[in-house]
């Protein structure tokens, strides 16, 4: 990984029938790596949709980001460490991925074993700190004992939770959208895994960062209105849109959830505007 490494949790894509579109997935891993990316995760648990896909569409979409991607290493998200994430792992082994996130959201104790088979890939492992754990702390002695390569840190407030992790020795990855970005920074994160569907305005921000010290703002505020519409439940249907109204994907479709609405999607094309993408196919009205 790059010193300040931008990583894409990859949205799965569909037709609007809800069937797997698999050109969209690779159209997705292609924009992803010409903007920046130096690292794909497939199948990531809030943007990913893993829960509505069968074993062999979670195969077809590793394979899809192994051809769409430039080379980029594929890693693949195994859920919640549980007995099921073990078999999930192997799984995404075959399939061809080059590395695996697994999710901790109960006592270090409880999950060691298992980790340990998911390890026994062989496969480069990240240890994932989510939002709203009920882990307090890091894991930062799994990653230890698991020589693990990365954690990602989610978990509130983040700015500590980066910190503890990167005063452990242990490389710190930002989330949350992007939305804490220069906080984690100037934590200590080695950069920051997103689904956004505007990769090269958060590269930018990674990009002026200094090696330590307080973040220059201007890029990061110039693209905040529209991470704002990313963030929260509607999060992964307004990336959907966004990625469609620019033309990479087909259709906005999700398995779950609410369709948008017209007036999200007028704000969309506006915010797209607003920080220079301009969409390709702008919402009528907007």
């Amino acid at each position: 990984m790059e010193n300040r490494s931008l990583v894409a949790a990859v949205p799965t894509a569909f037709h609007d029938d809800g069937a797997l579109d698999r050109d969209g997935v690779t159209a997705l891993a292609a924009t992803y790596a010409a903007a920046g990316c130096s690292v794909l995760i497939a199948l990531e648990a809030a943007g990913g949709e893993p829960g509505s896909l069968d074993p062999e569409e979670r195969d077809l979409v590793v394979r899809a980001l192994r051809e769409g991607g430039s080379g980029l290493p594929v890693f693949v998200g195994v859920g919640v460490v549980d007995a099921a994430a073990v078999t999930r792992a192997h799984r995404a082994g075959a399939a061809g991925a080059d590395g695996l996130v697994a999710t901790i959201v109960s006592d270090h104790q409880r999950v060691g074993e298992q980790l340990t088979d998911i390890a026994g890939t062989g496969l480069p492992l990240w240890l994932h700190h989510p939002a709203g754990s009920p882990v307090p702390v890091p894991p930062i002695d799994l990653a230890a004992d698991l020589a693990a390569d990365a954690i990602l840190v989610e978990a509130t407030p983040t700015p500590d939770a980066v910190a503890l992790v990167a005063a452990g020795n242990c490389r710190a990855l930002g989330g949350l959208g992007g939305l804490f970005l220069p906080e984690e920074l100037e934590a200590g994160a080695r950069g920051t895994i997103a689904a956004s569907a505007v990769p090269e305005h958060l590269h930018q921000v990674l990009a002026e960062a200094p090696d330590e010290g307080p973040m220059p703002l201007d890029a990061f505020l110039a693209v905040l209105p529209y991470l704002r519409l990313e963030a929260g439940s509607a999060g992964l249907r307004v990336r959907k849109e966004a990625w469609r109204q620019r033309g990479v994907i087909a259709s906005g479709r999700t398995r779950g959830g609410q369709p948008l609405g017209a007036t999200t999607k007028r704000a969309i094309t506006r915010r797209l505007r607003e920080i220079g993408m301009a969409p390709r196919d702008s919402y009528p009205g907007a």
